[in-house]
């Protein structure tokens, strides 16, 4: 090697020392600023997982309050309808809500999520004309807005004024939840299908048939079915009819219900494909019901 002390080798090394020192100092640059990057990377990552954890809490609070307005819900109605009632419409809210929730997060809301009277009564006759192919008076827009009047009108004629209150006063407040709107459909299908029971019931007391709800035989099961859709398509009060009235109204019934024949054999039809999946119960009480909750379909 050639001595450090010559000029030529001095000149030569120069920029050699040059480059070493700038790309000591570079390299320094780049490692602070690879240290900075990382610190500033540790923040945003600490950020991100408050926010994380912030928002889960967020919402496991939101759901689990939620949850707690719905029980809430149930135990207000309950007190005013019944256990039975209330174990009724719970054991129908879940399938409800599935059913429900693409509809619900199309509808424009009020504050905190929640569906205001119009969507309600909006979400409620779709369900129902989708699940049942009902038409609900009071649910109908009949041309008019649809926060033309409330939905839970309906529960005053079928359920009393005190169960309409409880739906009136959370629709007025902060509008329902999924859940909320779901219990409510629930609880009305559940108080349709009672309606449904307590006309079968009355149909057969009429015919001096009550002692025979499980017992009847084909014949008696057709007589009663035919009475039961008597009092439903002429609109007759099953809580106050008489055998009388059944009677005299059988005499005319082709007068007063020209489509009658028409529809006494689309039930016999009905019927006919509900006890093909249980022929040994055909005549049973239970199986007569799930026949003309098929028609109400």
């Amino acid at each position: 090697f050639a001595p450090l002390t010559s000029r030529g080798s001095s000149q030569a090394l120069a920029p050699r020392v040059l480059s070493i020192v700038l790309s000591f100092r570079v390299s320094g640059e780049m490692a602070a600023a690879m240290r900075i990057s990382a610190s500033m990377l540790l923040v945003i990552s600490s950020i991100v997982l408050v926010d994380q954890v912030a928002g889960g809490a967020f919402r496991g609070y939101q759901a689990e309050a939620e949850s707690q307005r719905g029980s809430d819900l149930l135990d207000e109605l309950e007190r005013v309808l019944g256990g039975g009632r209330r174990a009724a419409a719970e054991g129908r809210a879940a399938s409800f809500e599935d059913a429900m929730r693409p509809i619900f997060r199309s509808l424009p809301k009020a504050a905190g999520g929640r569906l205001p009277a119009s969507g309600v009564r909006y979400l409620l006759h779709r369900i129902f004309v989708e699940r049942h192919g009902w038409f609900v008076e009071g649910l109908m827009s009949r041309g008019e807005a649809w926060n033309g009047s409330s939905p839970a009108a309906f529960f005053a004629e079928h359920a009393g004024e005190e169960a309409e209150g409880i739906f009136e006063r959370r629709l007025g407040s902060e509008g329902l939840s999924l859940h909320e709107a779901a219990v409510f459909a629930a609880t009305l299908e559940s108080l349709v299908h009672e309606e449904t029971l307590d006309r079968l019931h009355a149909a057969f007391r009429v015919l001096g048939m009550d002692t025979k709800e499980e017992s009847a035989t084909e014949h008696e099961v057709e007589r009663a079915i035919d009475t039961y859709m008597l009092m439903l398509v002429l609109g007759v009060n099953h809580t106050t009819v008489s055998s009388s009235l059944v009677s005299r109204t059988w005499e005319s019934i082709d007068q007063i219900y020209p489509a009658w024949r028409e529809t006494q054999k689309w039930v016999r039809e009905v019927r006919k494909e509900v006890v093909s999946a249980s022929p040994e119960s055909r005549t049973s009480f239970s199986t007569t019901t799930q026949v003309l909750e098929e028609v109400a379909d």
